[in-house]
C-alpha cells in the first residue's frame, strides 16, 4: 500500500507543468510589456505631434484674428476728428462734443462685437467720450504714458487680461496713442477686446471626447477655456508650468487643478503676433486632453490580449502535462527498482529505455547494486571488528578516567596548600613589617638625639656615620611602606580617602620635601605650575606618595642638571610631570617598568637603592583613582615620568 501510495506522487509532473507556465506567463508578461511600453511612446509621440500640429494652426488664427482686431482698432483711433476732439474739452461747446463723440463711439462698439468698450482720454487722464462708463486713466504702463506725453514716438500698449463689470466679461485692454496734425501726443484711445467673442474659433474647437483648447498667458494664466468664462486663474502648478514650456517637444502630462486635479496631456504653440511680442506678452494655445482618453487605443488593445493570454496559457498547461508523463514514467521505473531492492530483492530487473540521462543513470544504479552487494560482506565483518575496537576502547577510557581522577584529586590538594602557604606569607610580610617598624622608631630617636648632641658631643666624623645610618634606617622605613602597601593591593584593600584638592599644592609640598635632598646632590629643583588647575577629588596621602615616588626617583637617578615637577590641563584632564636630565632608560627596558620588583640599574648606579615596589604601587594608586600613568625617556638625556587624573569623578572599581 505504501509503494502504491508513493507512486501515486506527481511532484516532478506539476514542477514541471509549473516551470512551463512559469516561463509562458513570464514571456507573456514580457511582451505585453515592452509592448505597452513601446505602444505607448508610439502613441505619445503621434498624440503630441498631431496636436502640436494643432495648436501651431489655432495659434496661428489667433494671431490673425488679434492682429486683424487691432488693425480695425487703429483705423477707429486714426479718425481725423480725434486729432482736434480732446483739445476741445474746455471750450464752450466741450459737452455737445462729448456727446458727439460718445455716440460715435457708441456705434463703433454696435459694429464690431469683439469690443466690449471704448474710451477716449486726454494727456491729463481725464475721459473725453466713452461708449460707456469711462474713469480716470488707470490701465497703461506709466513709463509709456509719460514717454508719450513727453514728446516720444511709442506704440501700442496691451495690458493684462482683466474683468469688465459693465459687460460681464473678461477683456484684454489696448491702448493707442492720439497725435494732431504735428505729431504731437494730445489723448489715449482705448479699447476692452473681449476674449471670448475675438477668439470663438477656440472655443468651437474639439478633439474626441474631452480635448479642447486653452489660450494662456505668459505666466500660465487662463485668458479662455472653453465651456467657462475665462477666469484669469493658474492652468497648473508653476513646477508643471515650467516643465510644459522648457520640454523639447512642447508638450507634457500635467495635473489640472481645475478639472479636479485629472492628468491631462498637454501640447502648446507660442502666438506668433509682433504686437504681442513687442509688449513681452507670451500668449500660447494649448491643447489639452484627458491622459485616459489618449492612451484608450493601448488599453483596449491591452483588454484584448489578456483572454489571448489566458487562452495560450491553458494550451501550454495541456502541453505540459503530456511532456511530464515522458518524462516521469522511467524516474517511476527507477522507484520501483530501489524499493524492490531495499526489501532485499538484489536481483530485480531494471529496463529503463529512453536514450537520454535517465537512462545513463540506469546504467549507474545497476552498477550502483552489484557494487553494494560486493561491499555487502565487508560490512559486515567490519562491524564485528568495530564492536572488538569499541570494547577494548572501553577498557581504555575506564582505566584513564581512574587516572584523571587521582590527578584532580591531587590538584585540589595542592591549591588548597598553596593557598595557605600564601596566606601564611602575607601574614607573616604583615607581621614581620610591623613588628620591624618598631624597633626602627626606636633606632631613628636614638640616632636623632645623639646626632644634635643631646648625649654628648659629636665630632664630625661621628656625625657623618649618623647621617649614614639615619638615611639607612629611612630607607628600610620605606621599604617597609612599600612591603606594606603592597600588600594592602594585593589583597585589595587599598582604600581612599577624596576630598577637594588643588594638584599644584601637592606638588609645591613634595618639592619642599624633595629640596634637602636635590640641593646635597648639587641638582636644581624647578617647579612649573599651570595657573587654570581646578580643585578636584583625591586621596592627598596616597597622591602625594606617588609624587613623591616619582620625584626620588628622579633625583636618585640624576648626577648632574635639574629635576621639573610640571602641572598642567588638557580639557577635561590634570597631568603631572617629573622631568630629569639624568642617565635615562634603554628603549629594551622600558617594558619592564611599573613590573613588581624591577630594578633597572647595574654596576655603580645600584647604590641608589630601593625595593623595586615604588611604580607598582603609584600605577596602582592613580588607576585607583580612574587616572593612567605612563613615561617617555632616552637613554643617556634623561626620563619623563608622569600621571593624568580626570577633572570629572571617574573612579576605578
Amino acid at each position: 500500500m505504501t509503494d502504491k501510495t508513493t507512486i501515486k506522487k506527481t511532484g516532478i509532473r506539476r514542477k514541471v507543468i509549473l516551470i512551463i507556465c512559469l516561463s509562458s506567463t513570464m514571456l507573456m508578461v514580457m511582451v505585453i510589456g515592452f509592448g505597452y511600453l513601446i505602444g505607448m511612446n508610439v502613441l505619445r509621440d503621434m498624440v503630441s505631434d498631431v496636436h502640436r500640429k494643432m495648436a501651431l494652426a489655432l495659434a496661428g488664427q489667433v494671431a490673425s484674428i488679434f492682429d486683424e482686431e487691432i488693425s480695425r482698432i487703429k483705423g477707429y483711433a486714426e479718425d481725423p476728428r480725434w486729432k482736434e476732439e480732446p483739445p476741445a474739452r474746455n471750450s464752450k461747446d466741450a459737452s455737445a462734443v462729448t456727446i458727439i463723440a460718445d455716440s460715435r463711439l457708441d456705434a463703433t462698439v454696435k459694429n464690431d462685437k469683439n469690443i466690449t468698450h471704448l474710451a477716449v482720454f486726454d494727456r491729463f487722464g481725464f475721459s473725453f467720450a466713452g461708449s460707456g462708463k469711462t474713469s480716470l486713466l488707470d490701465g497703461p504702463d506709466e513709463e509709456w504714458q509719460k514717454g508719450l506725453f513727453s514728446g516720444k514716438k511709442t506704440g501700442i500698449h496691451i495690458g493684462n487680461i482683466e474683468f469688465d463689470e459693465e459687460q460681464r466679461a473678461w477683456v484684454v485692454p489696448i491702448w493707442l496713442p492720439l497725435y494732431d496734425t504735428g505729431s504731437l501726443a494730445v489723448g489715449i484711445y482705448k479699447a476692452d477686446l473681449a476674449v471670448q467673442r475675438l477668439f470663438s474659433l477656440l472655443n468651437d474647437f474639439q478633439v474626441d471626447a474631452t480635448g479642447r483648447a486653452l489660450l494662456i498667458d505668459g505666466k500660465g494664466n487662463i485668458m479662455l477655456r472653453p465651456g467657462t468664462a475665462a477666469t484669469n486663474v493658474k492652468l497648473c502648478s508653476d513646477n508643471d508650468y515650467r516643465r510644459l514650456i522648457t520640454s523639447r517637444g512642447k508638450y507634457a502630462v500635467i495635473y489640472d487643478p481645475n478639472a479636479r486635479g485629472a492628468k491631462v496631456f498637454t501640447a502648446f504653440s507660442e502666438v506668433m503676433s509682433p504686437l504681442l511680442l513687442d509688449n513681452g506678452k507670451a500668449w500660447r494655445v494649448l491643447i489639452n486632453q484627458d491622459i485616459k482618453e489618449v492612451f484608450a487605443p493601448l488599453q483596449s488593445i491591452i483588454e484584448w490580449a489578456l483572454p489571448v493570454a489566458l487562452i495560450l496559457l491553458a494550451v501550454m498547461v495541456a502541453i505540459g502535462f503530456f511532456f511530464s508523463g515522458i518524462l516521469v514514467r522511467p524516474i517511476q521505473s527507477l522507484y520501483m527498482a530501489a524499493m524492490q531492492i531495499m526489501n532485499g530483492n538484489w536481483d530485480y530487473s531494471i529496463n529503463v529505455k529512453t536514450g537520454d540521462e535517465i537512462e545513463q543513470f540506469a546504467d549507474v544504479f545497476r552498477k550502483m547494486i552489484t557494487t553494494i552487494k560486493g561491499k555487502q560482506d565487508e560490512l559486515v565483518r567490519a562491524k564485528e571488528e568495530l564492536e572488538e575496537l569499541s570494547k577494548s576502547l572501553e577498557k581504555k577510557v575506564r582505566a584513564r578516567t581512574i587516572d584523571l581522577t587521582t590527578a584532580r584529586d591531587k590538584l585540589n590538594n595542592y591549591a588548597k596548600e598553596l593557598e595557605r602557604a600564601l596566606t601564611i606569607k602575607s601574614d607573616f610580610i604583615s607581621m614581620a613589617s610591623h613588628e620591624l617598624r618598631t624597633p626602627l622608631t626606636a633606632i631613628r630617636e636614638g640616632i636623632s638625639v645623639v646626632s644634635e648632641g643631646k648625649a654628648g658631643a659629636v665630632n664630625d666624623q661621628q656625625g657623618k656615620f649618623l647621617e649614614m645610618a639615619k638615611r639607612n634606617v629611612d630607607r628600610l622605613g620605606r621599604l617597609i611602606n612599600d612591603i606594606l602597601d603592597f600588600q594592602k593591593i594585593e589583597a585589595g584593600k587599598l582604600a581612599l580617602k577624596l576630598e577637594s584638592h588643588n594638584i599644584n599644592d601637592i606638588a609645591k609640598e613634595a618639592a619642599d620635601t624633595m629640596r634637602a635632598l636635590a640641593k646635597e646632590k648639587g641638582l636644581e629643583l624647578i617647579i612649573d605650575l599651570a595657573a587654570d588647575i581646578p580643585d578636584i577629588k583625591f586621596d592627598k596621602d596616597k597622591i602625594m606618595q606617588v609624587v613623591t615616588n616619582l620625584a626620588t626617583n628622579a633625583i636618585k637617578f640624576t648626577e648632574k642638571g635639574n629635576v621639573t615637577i610640571k602641572t598642567s590641563r588638557n580639557n577635561n584632564i590634570v597631568k603631572l610631570e617629573v622631568r630629569d636630565t639624568g642617565i635615562g632608560i634603554k628603549e629594551s627596558d622600558m617594558p619592564k617598568l611599573f613590573q613588581k620588583f624591577s630594578q633597572l640599574e647595574k654596576g655603580l648606579e645600584r647604590k641608589a637603592g630601593g625595593s623595586g615596589l615604588g611604580l607598582v604601587i603609584s600605577k596602582e594608586i592613580v588607576e585607583k583613582h580612574g587616572g593612567k600613568i605612563g613615561s617617555e625617556s632616552k637613554h643617556g638625556e634623561g626620563s619623563s615620568f608622569y600621571f593624568l587624573l580626570p577633572i570629572e569623578e571617574r573612579r576605578a572599581s
